[in-house]
């Protein structure tokens, strides 16, 4: 009975509590876990001597509370891919041609980069792969290979691969197109083959590389070819497999007219931008980073949301455990402190904590930025949610029911941090199963 016990408490536990996901707030470095570790030992330094009530709904409302503050720290963190997770920078990269050149922003410095990285670009040849056209031959013939069990080799990036297949008495030409057109694209090798139909109810085995461009000091993509051995010979020159019809090529372009290649169509420029070209250019395209208005919007709107939902469910959730209102007025100072005085961006804070958004009036104001000042109130509201996040989640007791036994002495040299008391809720969980 006390093992069926235990069970259902942890999968109790497990189902309900245990975090579902990893998310960039979690701490994973060993700097992020010692400064944990020095958050929890400086509370416990000066901290009285609580007493903790030993029930359940005491348990599960700390597990809570500190799951919120951790659901609430990631998403903040989902929102900005800049090292600084308050920042605000949103960029993206954009072409004169989207036609002929695609282009993604990937640098680290946007503030930087804004209006001034980009470069002109001039497309004069893409990157092609080789193509392998064969003979034509009628598809309802008899096959033009003897029956007899075949093979021939190919050649590709420095590795050879041998390909055997069969003929029997009742093949067609078709049947065997078809055969080989299985065998080379199951093999996975990066060659693609496909039966292409022609004039005259007459059909080839066309073989291409799925990759573009050829690298130097080659002469070809691959090579099909025969060597001497124990199966019969004569496919590739019966079939004409080996026959180039179409040669790989390089990409050639101009970089603010200085002259490059490229063995894909596929390429970053500097660190800062990923070009995909997609045709030769007349004229040049010129490539640039600019500020992207609709990605900022949606972070300030999401931003508002997180921290709505937060504050709604402190306040939604009422026992005689727990301190909601503490909970919630902690979250609305921080919001009254940063986010008044900002209407005319259309934020503006409600009576019961909450913020709302006029959407148009922040698409105004976010098209009409002259500087990032105007953010410094949104971005020191990021910064102190974060903090306030971490704070819970590294003492989420404090907005529990908790009586204090005793102060410590504040001019005592005893109160030292104790590396086996890292927490009051660590080990909660199963201290009454141990």
């Amino acid at each position: 009975m006390a093992g069926v016990s235990l069970n259902g408490v942890y999968n109790h536990f497990i189902q309900d509590y245990v975090s579902k996901d990893v998310t960039q707030a979690d701490a994973h470095r060993k700097d992020e876990l010692r400064d944990v570790y020095k958050s929890i030992a400086k509370i416990n330094k000066q901290s009285p001597l609580y007493l903790l009530t030993d029930d359940d709904l005491t348990r599960n409302d700390a597990i809570e509370i500190k799951e919120k503050a951790r659901l609430l720290q990631g998403n903040i963190f989902s929102l900005s891919n800049q090292e600084d997770k308050s920042s605000l920078n949103h960029t993206s990269a954009f072409t004169s041609d989207d036609e002929k050149v695609d282009a993604s922003y990937i640098g680290k410095t946007p503030d930087d980069d804004v209006g001034s990285a980009g470069f002109d670009i001039e497309v004069s040849q893409l990157a092609t792969g080789q193509t392998n056209t064969g003979k034509f031959i009628v598809k309802d013939s008899s096959s033009v290979l003897l029956p007899d069990n075949y093979a021939f080799d190919v050649r590709i990036d420095k590795q050879e691969y041998e390909f055997q297949f069969s003929v029997y008495q009742s093949d067609k030409n078709i049947d065997v197109l078809q055969k080989l057109e299985k065998l080379i694209n199951r093999a996975g090798i990066g060659l693609e083959a496909e039966v292409v139909e022609g004039s005259d109810n007459r059909a080839a085995l066309q073989i291409g590389g799925t990759h573009t461009g050829i690298r130097t000091g080659e002469i070809s993509q691959f090579e099909v070819y025969e060597s001497s051995g124990e199966l019969a010979t004569g496919s590739v020159a019966a079939l004409g497999l080996d026959q180039i019809s179409s040669p790989a090529a390089n990409a050639h372009f101009t970089l603010n007219g200085e002259d490059r290649m490229a063995i894909s169509n596929h390429f970053t420029v500097g660190g800062k931008f990923d070009i995909q070209i997609k045709d030769v250019t007349t004229s040049p395209v010129s490539v640039g980073v600019k500020r992207d208005n609709e990605a900022l919007v949606k972070h300030i709107s999401s931003l508002v949301d997180n921290y709505n939902k937060f504050v709604l469910e402190a306040s939604g959730k009422q026992d005689a455990k727990f301190k909601s209102d503490k909970l919630k007025s902690e979250a609305v100072s921080i919001a009254r402190q940063y986010m008044s005085g900002i209407e005319d961006m259309g934020i503006k804070l409600e009576g019961e904590g909450t913020i709302s958004i006029d959407d148009e009036m922040l698409h105004q104001a976010v098209a009409g930025l002259q500087n990032d000042e105007m953010l410094k109130p949104i971005r020191n509201f990021t910064d102190a949610l974060i903090n306030k996040a971490k704070d819970i989640a590294v003492d989420p007791m404090k907005y529990v029911d908790r009586p204090v036994v005793n102060y410590k002495n504040p001019d005592s040299r005893d109160n030292t941090a104790s590396p086996y008391i890292t927490s009051e809720y660590s080990g909660m969980m199963f201290n009454n199963y141990c």
